[in-house]
């Protein structure tokens, strides 16, 4: 199993441990952690979306959100 951290980063860089991270600082609001957790993973490649965050999808003239 990876670890959250390697010798030598700034920051974790294993992205199941920066995806904890993120949905732990969303969970108790901890915006600093978030942003940087967001960061971190846009910087490897992976963007996540919430689907709360995200903006509603129009299918058939309607609003709908996806979980």
């Amino acid at each position: 199993m990876a670890a959250c951290t390697q010798p030598g980063l700034p920051h974790p860089s294993d992205p199941p441990c920066l995806i904890a991270i993120l949905i732990a600082a969303k969970k108790t609001g901890d915006k600093t952690m978030s942003a940087l957790a967001s960061q971190w993973l846009e910087e490897a490649g992976i963007s996540v979306r919430f689907a709360k965050d995200a903006p509603a999808l129009r299918h058939g003239g309607k609003a709908v959100r996806h979980a």
